[in-house]
Parts: C-alpha cells; structure tokens; sequence
C-alpha cells in the first residue's frame, strides 16, 4: 500500500468521483484504487525519536572526546568496537532499511567504524596513510551498502571514493588547468588500477540498491575518472572536445530518458568550456584560437535548442542561458553600468524563456496532431 500525503488523497477521491460520474469506472473499480493508498502519517514522532538517538550519541561522543586521553587505550578500542556493534544491534531491532531510523542507526555504525579507524591508528601508531584508511573506509561502507540495499550508505560510499579518487591522484579536478600537452604516456591510462575496480563495485552497488540519484552521482564519478585520466594521456583541449562530442553524440542515440540528459550535461559543461580561447592553447594547426571557441559556441547553442525541441528543455534552456551569459559578462557587460547590465540580461532571458516556451508549445501541438493522424488512419 502506497503512503501519499493528505492534500493528494484528497485530490485523488475529487477524480475518483468524476470518474464516476462519466461511467468511466464502476464502482468497485473505484474501491481497488482507494484500497491502493493511505494517507501518510505525520512524521514528527519519528523526527524526535531520530533527533533524540542523534542527541545522545553526541552528548555521549563528547563525554568520550572530554575523558579520551586519560583513558586507557584497550577501553578506547572497547568503546569504539561497543558504539560500533550498538548502533547495529539498533539498526536491526528497528526494522533494518526499512525505516528512517534503521538507516539513521547504519549509518552512525558506518561513521563510527571509519572514525574507529583513523583513532586506532593514531593510538597504536600504525603508519597508514590517509588515502589508505580512506581506502578500507570505503570498502567497508561499499560492502555495508551491498549486503543491506541501502541508499544512505551509497551515498557514504560515493562520498568517500571521491576523496579516495582524489587523493590517489586518480581524480584531479585541477587537471584542466588550460592544459594542452600530456603528461603521462598512454599506457598509464588504467593507472591506478584499483580506481576503476572502484568504479564498478560502485555501479555493482548501484545496480543492487536501484536509487536514480545514486546512479546519478556515480555517472559524475564514472566522467570525473575518465576526464582527469584522458586530461594526462591526451592534454586538456583534446579531452574537452572528446568528452563534448561522446555528449552530444549521447544526447541523440542514447536509448533512456536518462542517458540523454547525461549526454546533455557533458556537451554543456565540457563544450562550454571550450568557448573560451584560454582551453584551446597550444593547439598548432591555427593560430587565432578565437575562431574555434566561437565555432564551439555555434556548435553547442544548435544542440541544445534541438534538444529542447525533443523534450530535454529544462537542462536545454539552462545551457543555452548560460551560453548567454558567458558571453555577455565577457563582451558587454564591461561597456554598460551594472544596473543597465543586469537589466538588459534579465530582458534577453526573458525573451528566450517566451521564445522557446512558444516553440515548446507549438511542437506539443504538432506531436499531438501527428498522433490524431496515426489514430485516424489505423482505424481506416
């Protein structure tokens, strides 16, 4: 049975009752869709319970944190081990992922491990590396968040091989430092090795859990990796122009809504930073490099005024207005006062926003007088 709030409930038996009144179902049809929703309940009960639990963890941390040094160190371990396996046992009395507070007890028993493991280090004086207690943080809450199919832990899990990525050197996000020459040969493409067994125990995990924003995010990472390795194999500019062009590529033959809309983003944030001239330094085969950051701009703006014609006009229209505003900050807006500036800016986006909601309007109108045609025609 489906929760749904109470405003909605009401809405639903507004149309339930008009689609009575039509004959467009019976009666005991009417019931099966009641009987498929509840209203949901107010949430306020559990907030505090949560808010509590998170109170007393903190005021208890504290205590610790204010005696922790004159402690001996096997109670330390004791109590890290103990807060550890506590915030389990809560997570499975309280109905396991099923509930806010089950993830909220799973995910303090991850945080605790992975703070478990940096103080054990320090107390014993175990020579581990950030990047490397980083390392066993994040297979510890990749295989929590496997065995128990929960999206708070996958997030956690995102989160932390982002910064494993990173310190491994295996995500740079300085590595398009207007860079147009490689740094490394191609064979080091796969270097690190374990970045990418990273990547796809990440979509294995993403493919058990089967959250749309996790897999969002790990699409991010999955470019993020491939955009810095291909930054220090082929140079920077090389690298924004294939990445611009798999997304525009992506955009048209991707199968899935989603995988659209990936393609989409790459082409606007790569592509867009290849309209100015500073990305194409280097590059010997023209001098002016001028010439190819406005071409990459008649490329883009096309694109994505087509693709808000095939329905992707939120990320479309967000593209094409910060195309705008690329090149109005960078060309007019230093011969105007700001006031006027600002203005004229907010009249352009104004009447883009009426212009493409028009065009929007009358390619609906289309498509539904094309289905009209097909539906005449097969019952000819």
């Amino acid at each position: 049975m489906t929760q749904i709030r109470k405003r909605d409930m009401e809405f639903l038996n507004g149309e339930i009752d008009c689609w009575l009144e039509n004959n467009i179902i019976t009666d005991e049809q009417a019931d099966e869709i009641l009987e498929l929703y509840e209203i949901k309940k107010s949430n306020l009960r559990m907030i505090l319970f949560i808010a509590g639990g998170i109170l007393l963890g903190l005021g208890g941390v504290c205590f610790a944190a204010a005696q922790w040094h004159e402690l001996p160190k096997l109670l330390r371990v004791f109590m890290i081990i103990g807060g550890y396996l506590g915030s389990l046992a809560l997570y499975f009395i309280t109905g396991k992922s099923n509930t806010r507070s089950g993830r909220s007890f799973l995910l303090l028993a991850s945080i605790i491990l992975g703070s478990g493991i940096f103080l054990i280090t320090r107390m014993y004086d175990i020579k581990l590396e950030f990047r490397e207690i980083i390392g066993w943080w994040t297979l510890a809450a990749l295989l929590t968040a496997t065995i128990a199919k929960d999206f708070w832990q996958v997030y956690l899990s995102q989160i932390l091989a982002f910064l494993y990525l990173h310190a491994i050197s295996a995500i740079d996000i300085f590595a398009l430092e207007f860079m147009s020459l490689a740094r490394v040969e191609i064979t080091s493409f796969f270097s690190p090795v374990q970045a990418f067994i990273l990547i796809a125990a990440l979509w294995f995990t993403c493919w058990r859990v089967n959250d749309r924003l996790a897999v969002n995010i790990n699409t991010l990472l999955t470019i993020l990796l491939f955009a810095s390795r291909m930054t220090l194999c082929f140079g920077g500019t090389v690298t924004l122009i294939i990445l611009a062009l798999s997304g525009a590529l992506l955009s048209f033959i991707g199968r899935w809504h989603d995988s659209q809309v990936t393609g989409l983003l790459m082409l606007g944030m790569f592509g867009l930073l290849l309209t100015w001239p500073e990305f194409w330094r280097g590059e010997a085969f023209i001098e002016n490099t001028k010439y190819l950051s406005v071409a990459s701009a008649l490329v883009i703006a096309p694109v994505m005024i087509i693709n808000i014609y095939r329905g992707h006009s939120g990320t479309g229209i967000i593209f094409c207005a910060l195309l705008i505003s690329r090149y109005f900050f960078d060309h007019l807006f230093g011969y105007v006062p700001k006031a006027w500036g600002f203005t004229l800016l907010g009249i352009i986006f104004m009447i883009a926003a009426l212009f493409f909601g028009r065009i929007k309007r009358y390619f609906v109108k289309d498509v539904h007088e094309v289905k009209e045609v097909k539906e005449e025609l097969q019952e000819e």
